[in-house]
């Protein structure tokens, strides 16, 4: 279950990424509005896969600069997930 501190955690983690964070129970939502915060992100993810507080990383990452990109995937440890974050 995500809690509420954790996620505002999580919005500073993320404080100077163009992004929007939808959390749910057990799933997040990411989306980034600039390529290069995806990218920023997409590279995290790719370092960290093993021991990964996520799992199931689904990206939708259409063509082109002025898309949005989206990151869904299952929380397994949010603590361990911001840390990620706050390191890279």
């Amino acid at each position: 279950m995500v809690i509420e501190s954790d996620i505002e955690e999580l919005k500073k983690a993320l404080k100077n990424r163009d992004c929007t964070i939808h959390p749910q129970s057990k799933v997040m939502e990411i989306i980034f509005h600039n390529k290069e915060d995806a990218d920023w992100f997409d590279d995290i993810m790719e370092a960290n896969q093993k021991g990964s507080a996520v799992s199931c990383l689904m990206t939708m990452r259409p063509l082109g600069k002025s898309k949005t990109h989206k990151f869904i995937f299952n929380i397994k440890d949010l603590k361990k997930f911001i840390e990620m974050i706050n390191t890279a």
